[in-house]
């Protein structure tokens, strides 16, 4: 990019309009008027690969109400806790130029603003370049390649060194001349590596000094052992699944088929059942005290049952689709489908917040029927057999558990997907079914690498 266009540029662009129009001056509510940003800076506006920039925004509230701010970039990323009108920002290890925005938000409107930084290249000296197109290993993956780049005007030797033991970069040493480029393999050893999430951190080095670091991650998933199975009506098609005092509810879907059951562990019978009416497509359930709340797919809609006799109490509206719903004790936590998990007041279905759910930073969607279980959230994850655990507060996957395998290949040919779970708290025995199974699975979790 030429010098001339190295200065601080400023876009601005007001996501809410104001709306005018019947309102006189006696108005007790008044539109609002959307924050004014006066200008969006960068210092320096012109920074080396790996190095750091301080932004910062001017910005009033013609009502004078406090601002929030959110910051991004179109590459590097912002320190953690980046909230305020100034945030540090770490330049990418590539060159060219990044965008930076702020959203600064009163609460009702939101106006963004953005400034450009050019990253430059190093002239006279090595810059080595780490690139991977993927960061995490999957299930079957032994062996990632990494993409070294030097980017720089001279020569470079250079090591690699990742601080974790469950991987090894091949080679770890080499070189490299000006805009040169080679593959070094990062090498997974599985080997002993306890179930959950793990991560490590590849250095490469040249001439002594750090010249690039890039995380990776890999998944060692949970697997099971069946400690009873307990027949299951096979029609259906699960979509909610609790567990109250003994007995099993569960929420049923398609349309013309939907309802909602309760049903005696040991045989599968229903004990007592409502049907939905054919326009509605039962989805997640969740107890809330003495009613039992059901999802539905596209209605916008939530029916309310008495736990006791399931006799209508209501319904309740809510502008997604519905997926899957649980209850941490204070609030109820639900999915539709996308990668947000979202908090809701329990008597009015308010939102009153949500989470991005995340794997390795990356969002991880198709989530399915919840359920709370030892302050987590347990989520299936549509049409695949894994079951992920989720901090509700960060919204991190802590966990992925793999339930392959637990219907026979006969079985598993009329049946549909895993979806549904169930937990009692008093005694720790969890439950695992699906659409259109013949057996409800009682399981414990087993470390893959447990002896």
């Amino acid at each position: 990019m030429p010098a001339r266009f190295a200065m601080p540029f400023l876009v601005v662009a007001a996501l809410a309009p104001w709306f005018f129009g019947g309102c006189s001056v006696l108005d007790p509510d008044p539109p609002n008027r959307a924050p004014v940003v006066a200008s969006v800076t960068a210092e320096p506006a012109v920074v080396s690969p790996d190095s750091a920039a301080v932004v910062s925004v001017a910005a009033r509230d013609p009502e004078g109400v406090p601002l929030d701010y959110r910051w991004r970039a179109t590459a590097g990323w912002f320190d953690s806790g980046s909230t305020e009108a100034a945030a540090v920002w770490r330049a990418p290890a590539h060159t060219g130029a990044c965008t930076l925005t702020v959203t600064v938000d009163d609460g009702r409107d939101a106006v963004v603003a953005s400034v450009f930084v050019t990253v430059t290249p190093h002239a006279n000296e090595p810059h080595l370049v780490l690139s991977a197109n993927q960061r995490s290993f999957g299930r079957t993956d032994d062996r990632l390649p990494v993409r070294v780049t030097n980017e720089g005007g001279a020569e470079a030797d250079w090591t690699a060194v990742f601080d974790a033991d469950w991987a090894t970069p091949a080679p770890a040493s080499g070189h490299l001349a000006p805009t040169a480029s080679d593959t070094l393999w990062l090498e997974a050893d599985r080997t002993a590596l306890p179930a959950g999430l793990h991560t490590g951190i590849l250095t490469l080095q040249a001439g002594g000094g750090e010249a690039a670091v890039l995380g990776f991650g890999i998944v060692q998933p949970w697997t099971y052992e069946v400690v009873a199975r307990h027949p299951h009506d096979s029609a259906a098609f699960t979509q909610g699944l609790f567990w109250h005092a003994g007995r099993l509810y569960e929420g049923t879907g398609r349309y013309g088929r939907s309802s909602l059951r309760r049903v005696v562990l040991e045989t599968g019978a229903v004990e007592q059942q409502v049907d939905l009416e054919p326009g509605y497509f039962g989805e997640g359930i969740a107890l809330w005290q003495d009613r039992i709340i059901q999802l539905t797919w596209l209605n916008q809609t939530a029916f309310v049952w008495d736990l006791d006799g399931f006799a209508p109490q209501g319904s309740l509206a809510y502008p997604t689709q519905g997926w899957g719903l649980t209850a941490d004790g204070t609030r109820l936590i639900m999915s539709d489908g996308s990668a947000n998990l979202y908090f809701r007041d329990p008597d009015t279905f308010a939102e009153t917040g949500r989470v991005s759910v995340t794997v390795f930073g990356a969002a991880l969607d198709r989530l399915n029927e919840l359920e709370w279980i030892g302050g987590g959230v347990w989520a299936n994850v549509w049409r695949t057999d894994d079951v992920v655990r989720i901090d509700p507060d960060t919204g991190e996957v802590s966990d992925i558990v793999d339930f392959s395998g637990l219907l026979t290949p006969e079985e598993a040919g009329p049946a549909d997907v895993l979806n549904g779970i169930a937990h009692d708290p008093a005694t720790g025995r969890t439950w695992v079914t699906g659409k259109l199974w013949p057996w409800l699975f009682e399981i414990r979790l087993v470390d893959p690498n447990d002896e």
